[in-house]
Order: structure tokens, then C-alpha cells, then sequence
């Protein structure tokens, strides 16, 4: 797969061009203007920037073609200029207004759109006439005066979290001086400017550091941190990888300003950069897709994920991080793939047809995003064409672990899986276990977490940070805790808000870079009515990025299901295992006797629903997931207090084909030792993928529990988690858990045990 050329992207956007030009508009009154989506003001007003983008890169394209573009270069520049002035005239700084009736400018938000556009705006400045050029200054002057006078620069962790605005805020501060050097406020617009971008990436040890960035020790830029120093970032109030993505797209944009003029950026700009792209680089499929392991509350696969390419370009130029061709080019396969199927040189039509019924300024924006971030990659390809020959050679895997303790959240990525889980996720909690080219199984709405859904609109976990526990090991983790269910919203007059289930959870990704295992039981504390009760819930898109088809082979044999379903249906797999289009594995260790793919009707996962956002439902689902279930079950029933609505454990595996998921199955029929453990204990003996057997404990109680287990034919057993060795006694040994916690024990495999053929991996 070659990475893309400037013209690639250009012949992308070419091709959007007629469905973009049914969204533009021109006012009645003004036939000078013109805005592309719907010219109201703070996201509109952005969604006009980022598509005149678009416009003035094709136009200012000399390998344009205009009849795959329908439009003349004439055509295009015209479009451009209006929209263009759209945008400055309805700024508070000009002669006119929004479309509804506001004028745009001044908040904390303004510069975003701006700086989204300024890379176009300066290939078409030799067609502005003074009036434009004069307009244009005067809006970003004003800009940055309100920025001096009236914008006081925040930042923190979970309160106040900026670290996106104030690297564009202080981006557009810079940008205005450099620009307008002239201007009589130049210099206090990049003293400010620097202050907010140190305080963009900022992690509480700047509080006390004393290197030297433009001119000021860091500590007397500080302000107060937005990422941890795990560089973890909880944005809206979740781990937001997506997020820092867009925190780099941003740096970017200034880094590419800057370099078209031969001029030093500020040292501000990239205070932090490379140590947060590391981790974003750690969370990035080798296709190009986030691994977004602390979820998402919007449409997948869109704006941040978009705007990874500004961040790819810089990496690559600032860096010469060569593994980002690669992620550039799977990206904009994906991208290119999704334009095919929708048939009408669209973006997102088909996946998003019915969000832009319901609110078309929803959807112009997301077309607007990836037409932006596309135009991106065709200027900065076409202008700095040393981009195509940094690095030579194929660029290694990426390795590593990452943990964060506020939103309980852990990563292990090895040659062959990426296994992660984060309790305050978007749509929490989540987990994942994937072979690294599986990122079209990828989807993080309570993903491996099991539900127990009831009959009200509203249905989540409810916990606060800390319930839960946790610990890395060398090439894997552990994590436990015990949380509610809670369904709200309820029909009924008078009908309170209830707690559905308390589900227990543990998730353990073992050290043989492929297997995971998973423990879940939910239990009804009152007596409820539940629309649903999924175990395990593993979900596996099935949508346009797969080609809309997914083979399960299962007991049943080889069933194949075709995306999204017209009908919901259930499909039972006639034992407890089934594999995923020969790349992964799921086995049930106990529980019930088969697993069950459950598939709704129509696409399912959309914007987060909650109190709110009430009516996020009304725009549809976006992408489509098949649902591997154990049990599924989705007819309405009540259930009386104490009910065990299911106690399971599953094995999951990376890379794992159909011969080796039921080989699997079969020499772990016996996998249970829950038996011979206390009540509120569970454990499972399992082979693992590297030649060794693994016995996993969770401790589900409210104290520590203590079990002697029998154990043939080793004379020592280590517990890997707390690196300690257990001597056999008459053949068993002691297993003491704390409460909540879980243990994992490291013995040798059996010659019975089912293993990957490694150089087929």
C-alpha cells in the first residue's frame, strides 16, 4: 500500500465536490457570499472554514482536474473567495452576520476554525483584493487582542481540562504575529501565545520545571496541567484519545505555517509533543486506525480520528517517525473505501444518511472535517515534497505498556495483540483484545463488560474513580471491580431511576501476546424488568470497513453474516466457541452451553445517548456490530432479587484460527476451579500461547480468600503478578487473593496443549 501523493488527496476531494456543492448556500441579501453547510455561527461558522479548505486547496491545485471535480478552476477560486468572505464579513469585524442572525468571534472557541483554514487560505492570498486582505487582518488582530484583554488562560485535569483551545488559542496568537509583524501589539501576542502553549500539553511536573522554553523557565509559564504525567488526558470528562490527537493536528497546523515561511516556530509549540505522540503512536493500529481505548461519545471513526493525518505529516517531518507512512496510507484506504460504497462522492452518506436529516448541521460538519484534514495532506505533500523521502527501510513494530490510575486504565501491545482496558471510558467501562491487524473488529461502547439492560431510555454503569483495582506485569495486566447497572428514564409516571444489576468484573491479558480472560456474573438486587441481558458482549463491527461480511466458524460449521442486518435475529453457535474470520477466537471456560451472536436491526452505535443528549438517538446509528453474547437473550422479563442473571468466563485470543478455537475448546472443558473455591471466588486453568499454562484467580468478595489448589507435575508454580514461587506441597498450593483482586499463576504447559504454530503469527 503506497502512502498517499498530494495528488491522491486532491482526487479524493475532487470527487466529494458535487455532494459538497448541494451544501452551499448564498445569502438573498448578500450575492457576494457564500457558505458551505449552514452558515450559523460557532459550528457552522466552522464547518464553512474547514470546507473553504478544501475549495481553495483544489483551486490552487495545478493538476486540478475539473471534470472529475465538476467545476473549472475559475469556478472553484469563486467559491473559495465567497466563502472566504462569508466568513470574514459575518466576524464581528464585518459588514454582515451569520445566517442566524449572530455575528461570530470572541470566544474561546473562535480560533479553532481559523487556524483550520489558514493553510488554504494562504495558496489562494494572490487572488484576495485589499479589501479581503485588510478584512482578514483586522479579524485576526481582533481576535487576538480579545485573547490578550479578555481570555484567561485555565487549564487542569478534570476541571477546566483546555489543553486543545489553549494550543490553538495560542497558535493564533503566534500565526498573528507572524503575519503582521507590524502590528503595535506583536510581541505581547507571542508572550501570551507561548504561556498558552505550555500549558497546552502540560503535566503537573511543569509546575516545578526549570528548563527554558522562549525565553521563561517553564514553571513561570505554568499554569496548571491538563494530562497527567502518565499523559493520560480525561477530556469530557473520559481517557480521550482522540483528543490528543487533536491537541497535535493543532501543533501541527502552526508547525507547517511556520516551516512555508523558512521560520523558527516558538519553542512552545512543541513542548511535550513528542512524548504525548509516543502514546497516541502506542494507541494507532499499524493501518492507521486509533485504538481509541478510552472510548468514543461521537460518530466513529471521524474528526479525531480525521485529523490524525496533520498529525502523521507533522510526526514525520518533526520526527522522522517513518512509521506514520504507514499509518497515512491505511487511513486513507479506509477513507477511500468508505467514498466508494457511498457511491455519491460523499464522505459519510450512508453511514450518517439519517444524522443528516435530523441535523444537517451535525453532518456538514463531519464532511467538512475530513475534507479539511484531506486538504491538509494534499498542501503540505504538494509544498514540502521532502515529506516523501524521510527514512528509509521498513519501520519496526510498535511495542509497548502504558498504565493510568484515574481512569483505571491499561494497555499491552506486543507483536501480535493489542489488549487493553479502561474503566472511565466514553461509554464505560471497555475492554479489547485484538490481533494487531483486526482494527475493523475494533468498537468500544462497553465492549467485553456484559449488560443487564432495563426498560428505561437511559441504561449505564454507575462508579466513581478508584472502585476498582489493578496491576501490570511484564507483557500484561490485570483489572477487577464491581459496579451497577443503572436504567433511567422510565415511561411510567412516578417510576424512579433503578439499579438493574451489580455486575463483577475481571480482565486479565495474559503474557503470551494473544489471550485474554475474562470473568463477569451479574446479580439482580430487587426485583427488575430487563429488556436485555448480554454476557460478555464482545462486538464485532460488521459494517462498510470489513466489505460488510464477517465469517464465524462455530459447531454449527461455517456461518456467514452479512452487515448491518435488516432484521435483528439471533444465532446460536451450538458450543462454546466460536472464531472471527480465522483472526480471532472467543472459547466459554463455564457458563452456558453455547455462545449466541446476537444482531439487531439496522446499525446500532451512534452518539452517546444520556440525559444530556436525549435526542442523540433520532440521528441513528453509524456503524453496525454483530454481538457475540454469552448468554444474549433480549425479550422482556422480570427477574426477582438475587437473581444470577449469568456467571461466566471466557478466553479470547488473538490471531487464533477455527482449529485452534476448538482445540481450545476442547482441552479446557475442564478449565473451571471455581468448585473448589470459596463462593465469591473464580479461577480457570488455561493454556497459553507461549508455552506455558496459566491459572487465573479473581476474588470477587469483600475480604481476602485463601484456596489450596492441586497442581501435578511441577515442583514450582510463580504467581507472575507479584513475581513470587510457590513450592508444592503434597501436590497443591496456596493461593491467597486479596479482596478484589486477582492472581495469576504461571506453570508448565502440558503436552496436550493446544498451541499457535509460531511462525504462522
Amino acid at each position: 500500500m503506497d502512502t498517499p501523493s498530494a495528488r491522491d488527496y486532491t482526487r479524493l476531494l475532487e470527487q466529494w465536490l458535487p455532494a459538497a456543492e448541494a451544501h452551499l448556500y448564498t445569502p438573498p441579501d448578500r450575492h457576494d457570499l457564500t457558505c458551505y453547510g449552514t452558515g450559523y455561527n460557532t459550528w457552522g461558522v466552522q464547518t464553512n472554514q474547514k470546507a473553504l479548505a478544501a475549495y481553495a486547496v483544489l483551486a490552487a491545485d495545478p493538476e486540478l482536474d475539473s471534470e472529475r471535480a465538476g467545476i473549472d478552476r475559475e469556478g472553484m477560486l469563486e467559491r473559495a473567495l465567497r466563502m472566504l468572505r462569508f466568513s470574514l464579513e459575518s466576524h464581528i469585524e464585518g459588514t454582515y452576520h451569520c445566517t442566524d442572525g449572530e455575528e461570530w468571534g470572541h470566544t474561546w472557541i473562535s480560533a479553532l476554525g481559523v487556524e483550520r483554514m489558514m493553510h488554504a487560505v494562504e495558496l489562494i492570498e494572490p487572488h484576495l483584493t485589499d479589501a479581503d486582505r485588510d478584512l482578514l487582518r483586522r479579524v485576526l488582530v481582533s481576535e487576538s487582542d480579545w485573547l490578550l484583554d479578555h481570555y484567561e488562560i485555565a487549564a487542569g485535569l478534570v476541571n477546566n481540562n483546555k489543553p486543545e483551545s489553549n494550543i490553538w488559542n495560542g497558535a493564533v496568537l503566534h500565526r498573528t504575529a507572524m503575519m503582521f509583524p507590524d502590528t503595535p501589539r506583536a510581541g505581547e501576542y507571542r508572550n501570551k501565545g507561548s504561556r498558552f502553549l505550555v500549558n497546552g500539553i502540560s503535566i503537573p511536573s511543569d509546575a516545578e520545571c526549570t528548563k527554558a522554553v522562549d525565553g521563561k523557565l517553564v514553571r513561570d509559564w505554568f499554569v496548571g496541567p491538563n494530562f497527567a504525567e502518565s499523559y493520560s488526558l480525561n477530556h469530557h470528562l473520559y481517557l480521550n484519545v482522540g483528543y490528543m490527537v487533536i491537541c497535535l493536528s493543532n501543533i501541527a497546523m502552526l508547525h507547517f505555517a511556520y516551516r512555508r515561511r523558512g521560520m523558527q516556530a516558538p519553542q512552545a509549540l512543541y513542548w511535550h509533543a513528542k512524548e504525548l505522540w509516543q502514546l497516541v503512536k502506542l494507541c494507532t493500529f499499524p493501518d492507521g486506525r486509533l485504538a481509541r481505548i478510552g472510548g468514543d461519545t461521537r460518530v466513529r471513526y471521524c474528526y479525531c480520528q480525521d485529523y490524525a493525518i496533520p498529525t502523521w505529516l507533522f510526526a514525520l517531518d518533526r520526527y522522522g517517525d517513518t512509521d506514520c507512512r504507514t499509518f497515512e496510507a491505511g487511513w486513507f484506504d479506509q477513507v477511500r473505501r468508505e467514498v466508494a460504497a457511498n457511491g455519491d462522492g460523499s464522505f459519510l452518506s450512508q453511514r450518517c444518511g439519517q444524522l443528516g436529516k435530523h441535523s444537517p448541521l451535525y453532518l456538514t460538519r463531519l464532511e467538512s472535517d475530513r475534507a479539511a484534514a484531506l486538504s491538509m495532506g494534499a498542501c503540505w505533500r504538494r509544498q514540502f515534497d521532502e515529506l516523501g523521502h524521510i527514512g528509509t527501510g521498513v519501520p519496526a513494530p510498535t511495542q509497548g505498556a502504558w498504565h493510568d490510575g484515574y481512569h483505571g486504565a491499561w494497555l499491552a501491545r506486543g507483536k501480535r495483540r493489542l489488549a487493553s482496558w479502561t474503566w472511565l471510558a466514553g461509554e464505560r467501562p471497555q475492554g479489547m483484545c485484538l490481533p494487531l491487524d483486526g482494527s475493523d473488529m475494533a468498537e468500544w461502547r462497553e465492549n467485553l463488560t456484559g449488560t443487564a439492560n432495563g426498560v428505561g431510555r437511559f441504561n449505564h454503569f454507575r462508579f466513581q474513580p478508584g472502585e476498582y483495582h489493578g496491576a501490570s506485569f511484564p507483557g500484561g495486566f490485570w483489572t477487577a471491580g464491581t459496579i451497577e447497572r443503572r436504567s433511567e428514564g422510565h415511561i411510567a409516571e412516578g417510576q424512579g431511576d433503578e439499579t438493574t444489576a451489580v455486575h463483577d468484573i475481571a480482565f486479565v491479558a495474559l503474557p503470551d501476546d494473544a489471550s485474554v480472560v475474562v470473568f463477569q456474573r451479574a446479580t439482580v438486587p430487587t426485583r427488575v424488568f430487563l429488556s436485555s441481558v448480554k454476557g460478555l458482549l464482545l462486538q464485532i463491527p460488521n459494517d462498510m470497513f470489513n466489505h460488510g461480511e464477517r465469517t464465524y466458524h462455530c459447531a454449527n460449521g461455517e456461518i456467514r453474516l452479512g452487515g448491518p442486518a435488516a432484521e435483528s435475529a439471533t444465532v446460536g453457535l451450538g458450543d462454546r466457541w466460536v472464531s472471527i474470520d480465522d483472526r480471532l477466537s472467543v472459547v466459554g471456560l463455564y457458563g452456558p452451553d453455547e455462545l449466541t451472536i446476537l444482531r439487531p436491526a439496522g446499525r446500532q452505535i451512534g452518539i452517546r445517548l444520556n440525559r444530556h443528549q436525549p435526542n442523540t438517538d433520532r440521528g441513528g446509528g453509524m456503524l453496525y456490530a454483530d454481538e457475540i453474547c454469552y448468554p444474549g437473550i433480549v425479550d422482556t422479563a422480570d427477574y426477582h432479587a438475587g437473581t444470577r442473571l449469568y456467571d461466566i468466563a471466557c478466553l479470547i485470543v488473538a490471531g487464533a484460527d477455527r482449529c485452534l478455537a476448538e482445540a481450545l475448546a476442547n482441552v479446557t472443558r475442564s478449565a473451571s476451579l471455581s468448585h473448589k473455591l470459596p463462593p465469591d471466588m473464580r479461577g480457570v486453568r488455561v493454556p497459553g500461547q507461549n508455552g506455558h499454562q496459566y491459572l487465573v484467580c479473581a476474588n470477587f468478595a469483600e475480604t481476602a480468600q485463601v484456596a489450596d489448589i492441586a497442581q501435578h507435575g511441577t515442583a514450582t508454580v510463580r504467581c507472575i503478578d507479584t513475581n513470587t514461587t510457590h513450592t508444592l506441597t503434597e501436590g497443591r498450593f496456596r493461593v491467597q487473593c486479596p479482596a478484589g483482586a486477582v492472581r495469576v499463576y504461571e506453570v508448565s504447559a502440558e503436552a496436550d496443549v493446544p498451541i499457535h504454530d509460531q511462525a504462522s503469527l
